[in-house]
């Protein structure tokens, strides 16, 4: 069984703020993403966010059913 990645601890200078502005290099990643504009609440987000998490759970499942 694998163990559940915490990105919060993984990538923890990702995650913490310091006291003073800085420059963070951000490692190359795959995202899924939407487009748009518009209120958070107006119906072409809920849209796209309810797509969004859709495909997201076929890939996390997908990538579970190779293992």
């Amino acid at each position: 069984m694998q163990t559940k990645l915490d990105i919060t601890k993984e990538y923890k200078s990702y995650y913490t703020a310091k006291t003073e502005p800085e420059i963070l290099e951000i490692e190359e990643g795959r995202f899924l993403t939407i487009e748009g504009k518009g209120a958070p609440g107006g119906y072409e987000f809920q849209v796209k966010v309810s797509t969004l998490y859709s495909l997201a759970f076929g890939v996390k499942s997908r990538k579970q059913d190779r293992k």
